[in-house]
C-alpha cells in the first residue's frame, strides 16, 4: 500500500474511533476488535439512558462520520458508526425524538488527502480538523429546534466561533472529545455549569486492557472503561480523576 493512501486510512479509521481499538484492527485480533465496538456501543448506551433522564421528549441530533457517506468507506468506520448510533438508540428508546443523523461536510484538503491535514500534537479526535470552516452550523439550518446535539466525531476545531455553541441551544452530549478545544478547565467547567455541555463520556484512567472480557451488565462495562461527567458530578469526578481534562 502506497505511504501516503495508508496514512489516509489511518486517519479515517482514527476519525472513526476516536482512538478506540483502532491499532486493534491493524493488528488482527478480531475478538479484540470486535470487544471494542461492543464497547463503544455500551458507551453511548450509557449516554443515551442519561439523555433520556435529561432531555426527555426532546429532539436529538446525532452527529456522525462524514467518510461513511463516501464511496467504500473502511468496513471498521461504518461499523464503529453504526454501533454508535444503535447504542444511543438503545439507551435513549422513545424517551429522545432522533430528528436526524448529521454528517458535517469535509474541508477540500481533507477530501484531497485527509493524512496530509495539519493538526495538533496530541489530537484525538481528528475529524475536528477535518471538517470544512464553520460545517457545523449547517446543523441548524438542516435540522432548526433541535435540543441536542450528541457528537460521536468530538468537537470542531473552530468551536468558539460557532453559532452552534453561542447559542442557548441546543445542548452537547459528546463521545470521547478533546475537551481542549473549548479551552482550558475554567472554559470547560463553564461549559458544563451553564448547561451547554449536557454530558461527555471519557476514557477511564487506569481502564483495564483491551483484551479484558466485557462484562456481562452493561453499566458494570462501563464503569471499567470509562466515565460520565455531567454537571451534577464533575467536581466529583475531578476529585477522583484530576489529571482527566
Amino acid at each position: 500500500m502506497q505511504t501516503k493512501l495508508k496514512a489516509a486510512i489511518v486517519v479515517v479509521l482514527l476519525a472513526a474511533t476516536a482512538f478506540i481499538g483502532v491499532r486493534l484492527f491493524f493488528a488482527g485480533d478480531r475478538a479484540v476488535a470486535q470487544n471494542a465496538v461492543a464497547r463503544r456501543g455500551i458507551a453511548l448506551r450509557v449516554l443515551g439512558e442519561y439523555a433520556a433522564e435529561q432531555a426527555g421528549g426532546q429532539q436529538a441530533v446525532i452527529v456522525s462520520n462524514p467518510f461513511t457517506q463516501r464511496a467504500g468507506p473502511p468496513s471498521e468506520v461504518v461499523a464503529f458508526e453504526q454501533a454508535g448510533v444503535r447504542g444511543l438508540k438503545q439507551g435513549w428508546g422513545r424517551k429522545v425524538k432522533l430528528a436526524g443523523v448529521f454528517f458535517p461536510e469535509l474541508s477540500p484538503a481533507a477530501l484531497a488527502d485527509p493524512g496530509a491535514v495539519s493538526m495538533p500534537p496530541g489530537a484525538t479526535t481528528p475529524l475536528s480538523f477535518l471538517t470544512a470552516e464553520r460545517a457545523w452550523d449547517t446543523l441548524l439550518k438542516q435540522y432548526p429546534g433541535t435540543d441536542l446535539v450528541v457528537s460521536l466525531i468530538g468537537l470542531p476545531a473552530d468551536l468558539p466561533a460557532l453559532e452552534l455553541w453561542q447559542r442557548p441551544k441546543p445542548r452537547f452530549a459528546l463521545l470521547l472529545p478533546d475537551l481542549r478545544l473549548i479551552g482550558d478547565r475554567v472554559a470547560i467547567k463553564a461549559a458544563f455549569r451553564r448547561g451547554k455541555l449536557m454530558a461527555a463520556v471519557l476514557n477511564r484512567p487506569g481502564a483495564p486492557p483491551d483484551s479484558a472480557a466485557l462484562e456481562r451488565d452493561h453499566r458494570a462495562e462501563f464503569a471499567q472503561h470509562f466515565v460520565l461527567v455531567t454537571a451534577e458530578n464533575l467536581e466529583a469526578v475531578l476529585a477522583i480523576y484530576p489529571g482527566l481534562f
